[in-house]
């Protein structure tokens, strides 16, 4: 019996432990690696109150003040041992400690100055462009979680901690493989029936922005005793093995049963299109994940399968690709029995909705589609969708959307 997506995708998802190999980062090299545990905050942030921007602090308790007498100039860096009494005023730049006495900062183009005296021209109510002490973090919080994906913000957050290295997952170690006889190296002739070798490519495009590290990479030809000596080297140095191709029925396809062989096979067979005959099991420690030979398939079980494993794998504690719901600007009339990812463009309608409409040339070979497609928008099973209905979509990477 084949198995639904969200069932499989669940399954899958429940039966992932992340790895526990952990390893210490200059902060420099950070990006792209996962947390391995949560990260303190070292200091209050900010550390002390600070301008928000260019302007005046001010000593006026009442917050009625129009007239006020400069004291003092503080600049960023600077440390001060000013306090204003009540109107009076301090020239401050943003980053600046406030001085004592300080009720609100105003900004420099609401005010007049007259010689030794600021006037304002616009009201600065009591705490206005003040950045309070530990209003952001207080010191010994949690900075940053375990399991966030270290992109440049949570970078240069760690930085403004004074952060110098942190403790990351080591990256995942993978091998891929593609499978067929038919199948040649890119840049070299075809013979009559062969093909380049799309699929495998595309996994390590897919892999290359991913906190993993790629351990081999081959095409296996039809060869049953070949198939099983390089799943079973990769099972001994690798986290996971992702092979394409081989794992239908075939007399020619041999990954599958190399797998009996020397592992084990956990599901086989989903009821999804395209990317039916997907699969997983383990080979030793090794994960192994055995997509189609078709390319458009191999794209859309990648996205809605692997990345998410590889998430899940890597500790982070949120692995499954995100859904956002939009509006059908197209009409099918055609039950699937299988639930079925289309490759779709989706934008921002005027009524502040997302508006989605299906492409041209859904084929499980046209790739064609996959680099047009900035979403795959998902059809359940044995439903018809019509103009308006509502649809769930999964916004793809690389596409304007992150």
């Amino acid at each position: 019996m084949m198995l639904d997506y969200h069932d499989a995708l669940r399954q899958l998802l429940a039966s992932l432990q992340p790895i526990s190999d952990t390893m210490s980062v200059p902060l420099a090299q950070a990006c792209g690696h996962v947390l391995a545990a949560d990260l303190p905050a070292l200091h209050d942030t900010p550390q002390f109150d600070n301008s928000a921007m260019d302007g005046y602090a001010l000593a006026d308790p009442d917050g009625n003040g129009t007239r006020f007498t400069l004291a003092g100039r503080i600049a960023a860096g600077e440390s001060t041992s000013l306090t204003l009494q009540p109107g009076q005023a301090a020239r401050i730049f943003a980053g600046a400690p406030v001085p004592a006495g300080t009720t609100a900062v105003v900004a420099q183009e609401d005010v007049q100055t007259e010689g030794e005296a600021v006037v304002l021209t616009k009201p600065a109510p009591v705490g206005s462009h003040i950045r309070h002490r530990a209003e952001e973090y207080a010191a010994g919080g949690v900075l940053l979680p375990q399991g966030t994906l270290l992109d440049p913000a949570a970078v240069a957050l760690a930085a403004s901690q004074g952060h110098a290295t942190l403790p990351v997952l080591r990256p995942l170690r993978v091998a891929v493989f593609s499978s067929g006889n038919e199948l040649r190296e890119p840049g070299t002739e075809l013979a009559p029936g062969q093909i380049f070798d799309a699929n495998r490519y595309q996994m390590l495009a897919w892999l290359a922005g991913m906190p993993v590290e790629v351990v081999s990479s081959e095409c296996l030809p039809d060869n049953a005793a070949v198939t099983r000596e390089r799943l079973q080297a990769a099972s001994q140095q690798a986290d996971v093995i992702l092979t394409s191709g081989g794992v239908s029925v075939g007399e020619e396809d041999h990954i599958r049963a190399a797998l009996a062989d020397i592992g084990q096979l956990d599901v086989w067979k989903l009821a999804i299109k395209p990317g039916k005959p997907f699969a997983w099991g383990r080979a030793r420690h090794a994960h192994v994940f055995m997509l189609p030979g078709n390319p458009v398939a191999t794209f859309v079980t990648f996205f809605m399968l692997v990345a998410p494993a590889l998430r899940k794998l890597q500790g982070m504690p949120q692995p499954e690709p995100l859904a956002v719901q939009a509006v059908s600007g197209f009409e099918r009339t055609k039950r699937e029995p299988r639930r079925e990812f289309l490759r779709a463009v989706a934008h921002a309608g005027p009524d502040g909705r997302w508006h989605v409409n299906a492409l041209q040339g859904q084929g499980s070979a046209m790739l064609s589609a996959c680099v047009q497609a900035n979403v795959l928008a998902e059809i359940t099973t044995d439903t018809p969708v019509a103009v308006g209905d509502p649809v769930t979509i999964y916004p793809l990477p690389g596409k304007g959307w992150f």
